[in-house]
């Protein structure tokens, strides 16, 4: 059974687990909410007292004691009730700290391949509501009750010790409230989870709608996107009026309890009065004190509901968490070599489902140490599978990827990912400065190492017309830079690394063709000069031309790798031809024969030596 499908009980208890609450701050914090409480109730017993001795005109020394008594009460009464709120949200949000380190240690490792398929807007919701509701647990939840029932308790006493029979009354109209009201609360009021679960499905569709604004105004749909985040809305409106109406129904049992405690007591009070079995100064003492009683008893309503808001979270909370790991670190991590790295790759199977075909079906690469290799293809031929592969984004279904001639799975991920630098067709770029994006790649570089990592993606002269330099905002998601702009800042960022082998995911997307094959260009050069292995990725041709290498990938293997071949043949049979069709200077697995092509004059192969096949 995983965390998701406890019982309610266990998911309580799961939670605490995480949360680690420090129990002795919510001890004093209860024990500042029970002493609020008791000053509550002896405040309004003693101004009982009080009336009922000043009505016989005893003189003001008769009654000095008692109110000297109710003014400390008074005082203290405000001191005590904040002094627990303080307590009690401290312990709270060292809680919430806890559960949310928790989150994230289990959220990172699962990132991109567990958490595909979920949806941005949901997973932010469970991330940020879903864990603030989590507060509640202690705030909403299991002080109230604590306070509440210690408070009842030494009120019925003391009711007792002056009338018996007057405690069990009050005992028994409290038993009733603090059952029928939360019963009544949980039956009519609560979802059951459901509220969170459309909680996460509006913000989901919200995000969703905020995103694709522009489309769907170009394409006319928004006025479908619309009506799906109304209908959403519109099940949250009931749910939140069914509540409303379950609040009001408990509030009112507690105030009938409350008047019927209060109403008997004074009853028996006036019969014991007239039987002289008490004194007539403790007549007014003996209701209010019943009032009193009552006082945090409507918390103990909401506490239910909350409860359930609670319960319906964690679940969310454990259900992300319970997502199987798809890529896991060994034990004792091979060290990365130092150094220039080559890859190879063999046999290489991965996909993305068991329902779904092979991204990588028989994959063979080699990336010789300082090579730079481009990858070309049709979209769906595996090219950024197989990136994903060397990332250890995705694990290998089946094959094997070394990395300076040690299987990839011997590293951890994050040793792969300093020693293999990528910028990938889909870089993020954060809300914050130019400077902190680009210091993401290695947050400790100086300005001047910062200064040459955007030199080197073409962004200097840029940053240097801009009023703040490096210190400028680029907004949310780079809003406030153009799409080749936000790329280089990917690039610049991943430069900055200085990784021994540089991955370029589809780099110039958002460029045009004479700057993107520039940038290129200067990017492999600089490469070259620092002796390190590129990989490129590219549907264009331009940006093959400084290459030494050009594999064309089609259904998950290669079609052909050829340095004999023109690059402009190259990137165009990427789009057309399929693997049996694809003929290279020496023929591979499925060719028709055909006899091999010229190696064009002048070009690098050429001037390299002629053609080299993939054997």
């Amino acid at each position: 059974m995983s965390d998701a499908d406890l019982p309610s009980a266990g998911v309580v208890r799961t939670l605490l687990r995480i949360g680690a609450p420090p129990w002795r701050r919510l001890a004093l914090a209860a024990l500042l909410g029970v002493l609020g409480a008791l000053a509550t109730v002896g405040l309004l017993a003693g101004s009982g007292y009080v009336v009922d001795r000043a009505a016989f005109r005893p003189g003001l020394g008769a009654i000095a004691g008692v109110l000297a008594a109710v003014e400390v009460l008074a005082f203290l009464r405000g001191p005590l009730r904040y002094g627990e709120r303080l307590v009690a949200h401290d312990a709270a949000f060292r809680s919430l700290a806890r559960w949310r380190v928790w989150l994230y240690d289990r959220l990172e490792p699962l990132a991109p391949a567990g958490l595909r398929g979920w949806r941005s807007g949901d997973l932010l919701a469970r991330v940020t509501d879903d864990v603030d509701v989590l507060q509640d647990l202690y705030l909403r939840c299991l002080l109230p009750v604590g306070v509440t029932v210690a408070a009842a308790t030494v009120a019925v006493t003391l009711v007792a010790v002056v009338l018996p029979l007057a405690g069990a009354v009050l005992a028994a109209s409290l038993v009733v409230a603090l059952v029928s009201a939360p019963a009544v609360a949980v039956v009519t009021g609560t979802s059951r989870g459901r509220e969170a679960e459309l909680r996460g499905r509006l913000a989901a569709e919200v995000v969703d709608l905020l995103q694709a604004a522009p489309e769907l105004l170009a394409f006319g749909r928004e006025d479908a996107a619309l009506a799906a985040v109304e209908a959403t809305d519109g099940e949250l409106t009931a749910i939140s009026r069914r509540r409303a109406w379950a609040t009001g129904a408990s509030a009112a049992i507690v105030t009938v309890c409350l008047g019927a405690g209060v109403t008997a007591v004074l009853a028996l009070g006036v019969a014991a009065v007239r039987s002289h079995d008490m004194g007539t100064a403790m007549l007014a003492v003996l209701p209010l004190a019943a009032v009193g009683a009552f006082e945090t008893v409507p918390a103990v309503a909401v506490a239910a509901v909350r409860a359930s808001d609670v319960v319906a979270a964690g679940r969310r909370l454990l259900e992300l968490a319970s997502i199987p790991v798809p890529v896991i670190d060994p034990e004792r991590p091979a060290a990365v070599p130092e150094g220039f790295l080559d890859i190879a790759v063999r046999g290489a199977r991965l996909r993305y489902g068991p329902e779904l075909p092979w991204a990588l079906d028989g994959m063979d690469l080699d990336v010789e140490q300082g090579g730079r290799v481009g990858l070309v293809g049709a979209s769906g031929a595996g090219k950024s599978s197989l990136v994903h592969a060397l990332l250890r984004f995705w694990p290998l279904q089946g094959g094997s990827a070394s990395l300076g001639g040690i299987a990839l799975d011997a590293f951890a991920q994050g040793d792969v990912r300093r020693a293999v630098a990528l910028v990938d067709q889909e870089a993020h770029v954060f809300a914050g400065t130019i400077r902190q994006n680009v210091a993401l790649g290695r947050p400790k570089a100086s300005d001047a190492e910062l200064a040459d990592a955007l030199s080197r993606a073409q962004l200097s002269d840029w940053v240097a017309s801009l009023p703040d330099g490096m210190d400028t905002q680029v907004g949310e998601d780079g809003a406030q830079v153009s799409g080749g702009q936000r790329r280089r800042l990917a690039l610049a960022r991943a430069l900055l690394v200085d990784a021994p082998v540089l991955v370029l995911d589809e780099p110039t997307a958002g460029l045009d063709k004479e700057s993107g094959a520039r940038l290129v260009a200067n990017v492999v050069d600089d490469a070259r000069a620092r002796g390190t292995s590129v990989v490129l990725v590219t549907h264009r041709t331009e940006d093959l031309e400084p290459l030494d290498r050009v594999v064309v990938m089609d259904n998950g293997r290669v079609a052909r790798e050829d340095t004999g071949l023109a690059v402009s043949e190259v990137a165009g049979s990427a789009g057309t031809a399929g693997p049996a069709q694809v003929t290279g200077s020496t023929g591979t697995a499925g060719s028709t024969g055909s006899p091999s092509r010229s190696v064009p004059e002048g070009s690098p192969a050429a001037r390299a030596g002629g053609p080299s096949g993939r054997h």
